[in-house]
């Protein structure tokens, strides 16, 4: 029974990505940093779970959402360490300005592989839940650290004030002063579901006690169901 859970959890090879959707199972990707071979693993797993409900057109669309969350969630996790390590209280109003700015100077690729190292000897992850059914899928994109208030409250401002675009020229043309570049993911986002005619209420994010949630819905048909409809705890995971 544990050998086939791991399978099904950390799978390393397309065959058993197809062999985990094919029989119907939530699928899960964990990461510390995205790299070539997460985002490999992520696409594939979008592929094979369009083909098997005929939906390939979404591809595009939700591979560039989740990869944006995914980054969000890794950032949110490294400038957790980078504070720690500077001794900057990320609670605190002029810490948090100054550590942004030192955190964005110094954190190239090269630094963010080390940073994902890092988290993974702190436990701080990403996890990726896919789960898929005939009428539509859900990702759920969860960061092992929660946002502070002001990080939450500046992005439910942006959340709000993105909702009133269509197009995201527009945004960026109204909004080029953003402090971590979080509002135009987030224009990036509602922006792409507006054109490919999905609800953008299927998107929320959600702190827990230890934690960050976003999740996004795609319907494939008229049948689908959210999440929050089913009557379960928006602020839960489902964890199977």
């Amino acid at each position: 029974m544990e050998s086939k859970k791991k399978l099904l959890n950390y799978f390393d090879v397309e065959k058993n990505i197809q062999i985990a959707i094919n029989s119907g199972q939530t699928i899960r990707v964990i990461s510390y940093s995205m790299s070539d071979d997460i985002e490999k693993k992520i696409d594939a797993i979008i592929e094979n779970i369009l083909v098997k409900y005929g939906q390939p057109d979404h591809k595009s669309f939700i591979y560039t959402v989740i990869k944006e969350l995914a980054i969000n969630g890794t950032k949110a996790n490294l400038k957790r360490i980078f504070f720690e390590e500077k001794g900057l209280n990320i609670h605190d109003e002029k810490d948090y300005e100054a550590g942004m700015q030192q955190y964005k100077e110094v954190m190239t690729e090269e630094m963010a592989v080390i940073y994902g190292q890092k988290a993974r000897e702190k436990g701080l992850y990403v996890k990726i839940s896919f789960f898929h059914e005939p009428d539509g899928l859900r990702i759920e994109i969860i960061n092992s650290t929660k946002m502070t208030p002001q990080e939450e409250k500046r992005l439910r401002d942006k959340l709000a004030k993105t909702m009133t675009y269509n197009d995201l020229m527009e945004f960026y043309m109204d909004n080029a002063d953003n402090t971590e570049g979080a509002g135009m993911g987030m224009a990036l986002i509602i922006t792409l579901m507006k054109s490919s005619e999905i609800d953008p209420n299927l998107f929320r994010i959600m702190s827990q006690e230890e934690s960050t949630i976003a999740r996004i819905e795609i319907p494939f048909n008229k049948n689908y169901i959210s999440f929050r409809d089913r009557g379960q705890n928006a602020r839960k995971s489902e964890d199977e």
